[in-house]
């Protein structure tokens, strides 16, 4: 993502009202309004939003939103947290989100250490002509205190990292994690960026929630998990004749890779039961894959 510029930041702010409690979230209008065609007509245009500097979006989660403004000043978004449910009797496991690297930021680095004092020794007895020794120590000192200087570190990394952790996509660990508001949190994004055309959101949110299914270990206790990203899926993208949405895709293809242990799933057989497209694309992704 190309670095903001000047004019998004002083730029008039907006007001969105997010969900049915009606949350009130206040940015720059050009950083929302640069991120598509559509959002832009929203802002800048003839509609009552843009003379107000106020819109309501009813059907968006706040913490959608909140991420669609992170994408939109940062161009990454914090990943969605998992739900630490009580233990069920399975083997424990480690279950706690790696930290990010243990580095104390006011630590100080390592420093050349400075020459003894010279004021507590007994000066020696020098002849003047030897005056341009006593030179040659004051230009070592400078010397010293010039790489003193030039060695200064300050601790750029520990911030960066941190940022950066909270937006990496995590493996699950244990039986105890529930999944589901990770899936959907990714998914969501999905559909924000379809509806409002933001193209680059669209291929993120995609690119995290892949990789999260990629690394996700399928515990029987959690097929529930993946039993709503389909529900979800199959409930807010569109159904296409001739061609099949990137969501519904991305999910299809994870579960024809995982039907063996799905159909052990009851919230998976309840949504077999439903039938309609969600069924319909899974039989034709089963014939392709014994065909």
């Amino acid at each position: 993502m190309a670095a903001l510029s000047e004019g998004v930041f002083t730029s008039p702010q907006f007001t969105f009202s997010i969900g049915e409690n009606n949350v009130k979230v206040t940015v720059n209008a050009a950083a929302i309004a640069q991120q598509s065609q559509a959002l832009d007509a929203l802002i800048n245009g003839s509609m009552k939003e843009a003379q107000t500097g106020i819109v309501t979006f009813k059907d968006v989660h706040e913490d959608t939103f909140i991420r669609v403004c992170q994408f939109a000043y940062t161009g990454d978004y914090e990943t969605p947290v998992f739900i630490q449910r009580p233990e069920s009797g399975l083997p424990d496991k480690a279950s706690s989100v790696s930290p990010p690297p243990n580095v104390d930021a006011n630590e100080p680095g390592e420093m050349a250490e400075e020459p003894e004092s010279e004021q507590g020794e007994l000066a020696p007895q020098v002849h003047p002509s030897f005056g341009a020794k006593k030179k040659h120590k004051k230009i070592s000192k400078s010397r010293f205190l010039r790489d003193l200087f030039d060695k200064k570190d300050f601790d750029v990394e520990t911030p960066r990292l941190s940022a950066k952790c909270r937006c990496e996509v995590r493996q699950n660990s244990c039986a105890e994690e529930d999944y589901t508001p990770v899936f959907l949190g990714h998914a969501r994004l999905y559909v924000f960026a379809d509806k409002w055309g933001i193209e680059a959101l669209k291929t993120l949110s995609l690119h995290k929630l892949h990789k999260t299914l990629a690394t996700f270990t399928p515990y029987s206790a959690r097929l529930g998990d993946v039993a709503e990203l389909v529900r979800y899926t199959y409930d807010h993208t569109p159904d296409f004749s001739h061609e099949m949405d990137d969501l519904r895709s991305l999910v299809m293809d994870y579960l024809t890779c995982e039907v063996t242990d799905l159909i052990r799933s009851r919230e998976f057989d309840q949504l077999l039961e439903q039938g309609g497209p969600f069924a319909r694309d899974l039989v034709h992704m089963m014939m392709k894959r014994i065909g």
